[in-house]
């Protein structure tokens, strides 16, 4: 059914509150239709909400739409990696990249997050105050930094952590600019992206020397299953450009959307100590040291808290498409260049699909019933052929280092303001999210206070 159009004089606003509020902006138009126009004064856009064309769009027709303005964006950071590239080059490199996340990748893999996961419990103590989104920036960038560059990032965490924060807040900044400026033009954002990049590329190019100069201690590793993979391209070549730009899409990609899902998790917790006391019965009960990746098997409430906190606060929370080609849609046509915005955030709110949408159910996800939703009503992972090709990966390390801390600590907010999201590349909490670290020998999680 199509929707609403909004045309000027209300295209200005319309902006205006989509630059403010992206989510509000999303949410407003959530009941307006399956697909409302937006007037924008440059190109035709569209935001999409119905099922049956988020399934043509990404699905059914998805050769006839590119990822457009955001692969642009990311470019700049990461080059023509997995996230950027398109059609042939993005099939070719996501089949070459396939490897890296087998199930006898991800069973090592397994062994270093919950390693990690301890490391980190260990820096906590009983009434501790942290900053849960740095903690677990900097426990993801770790994990990710040993399992696919065989490399300990050590004292430069918080030097990587920081210069991947800039690249973030620039390229969202850039993603939702009226214009795009070249990277020449010397604006301070410009100039603090381009330093962020070059500290991201010095980690990169000195891990490959490294790798280069001794392949046998990286053959477990992206980096070694990557250089003796056949093709990553179209000329059957493995180029150092090809594996940095690989290297800087896992260094960003890899831990940031699963750091900022940790975080909401906790949050979620802590706003609901009931499901905490629940997902701690589950974790007591599971031993995580002789088999990780098997224990993960274990866990099915840890698992639907992931799920369901992935449904309120998905990571991946836009999905942006450009008409490659002129393009019918359920009967209609859409002009090439036509942009097609679709907010899983928004999505996932549906009340025709999620009964009190607003609410923390992850019983939602008990069983079977994630199966009996309707098709593309939940797609934290994206679907079709861009979907996350990390996704095992990610809930694997979402479950572990949940359950490795669950174990010892729960957390209570540190303050009383409300928690909002930033909507950047990935969905972040604003301004950050302060806890304070109570140790399960010394407490038990108290009743929220009505």
């Amino acid at each position: 059914m199509a929707g609403k159009s909004f045309k000027f004089p209300a295209r200005l606003r319309s902006y205006l509150y989509f630059r403010k509020d992206p989510i509000g902006f999303f949410m407003n138009m959530q009941g307006d239709g399956d697909i409302v126009f937006l007037d924008t004064g440059v190109m035709p856009t569209y935001v999409v909400n119905g099922a049956s064309y988020l399934q043509e769009i990404l699905v059914t027709k998805d050769a006839s739409f590119r990822k457009g303005r955001p692969s642009n964006v990311l470019k700049r950071t990461i080059g023509d990696g997995l996230l950027t590239t398109e059609k042939t080059a993005h099939k070719i490199q996501k089949s070459g990249m396939q490897p890296v996340f087998y199930k006898d990748r991800l069973k090592r893999y397994a062994e270093v997050m919950v390693s990690d996961a301890k490391e980190t419990v260990r820096g906590l103590h009983d009434d501790k105050e942290i900053r849960m989104d740095d903690e677990m920036m900097a426990l993801t960038l770790s994990v990710i930094s040993k399992v696919m560059f065989a490399t300990d990032a050590g004292t430069r965490k918080k030097k990587l952590a920081d210069a991947v924060n800039v690249t973030i807040h620039q390229s969202a900044r850039n993603l939702f600019s009226p214009v795009l400026l070249p990277m020449s033009v010397p604006t301070k954002g410009n100039r603090d992206h381009s330093k962020a990049i070059r500290v991201l590329e010095e980690e990169v190019h000195a891990i490959l020397k490294e790798a280069r100069r001794n392949p046998d201690a990286y053959k477990e590793t992206m980096i070694g299953l990557l250089m003796d993979a056949k093709a990553l391209d179209e000329q059957g070549l493995i180029t150092d450009q090809e594996l940095r730009d690989q290297m800087m899409t896992m260094l960003l990609a890899g831990h940031e959307t699963s750091a900022n899902l940790l975080t909401w998790i906790f949050y979620l917790l802590a706003e609901h100590p009931d499901v905490a006391r629940k997902l701690q019965e589950e974790v007591d009960q599971v031993d995580l040291t002789e088999d990780p990746f098997a224990a993960t098997r274990s866990l099915p409430y840890t698992h639907q808290v992931i799920k369901e906190t992935l449904r309120l606060y998905p990571p991946a929370w836009l999905i942006y498409r450009e008409a490659d080609e002129d393009v019918e849609l359920s009967g209609k046509t859409y002009k090439e260049g036509t942009v097609f915005m679709m907010s899983t955030y928004a999505i996932h709110r549906n009340p025709d699909v999620f009964d009190d949408p607003e609410a923390f159910r992850p019983d939602r996800f008990a069983g079977d019933q994630e199966k009996n939703l309707p098709p593309f009503t939940y797609i934290p992972f994206g679907a079709g052929s861009r979907s996350c090709i990390g996704y095992r990966f990610a809930m694997m390390e979402t479950a572990l280092i949940l359950a490795v801390i669950a174990k010892s600590y729960h957390f209570e907010r540190a303050g009383t303001e409300t928690i909002k999201g930033d909507p950047l590349i990935s969905l972040r909490v604003k301004d950050g999210l302060r806890m304070i670290a109570k140790e399960r020998k010394q407490t038990k999680i108290p009743e929220k206070s009505s």
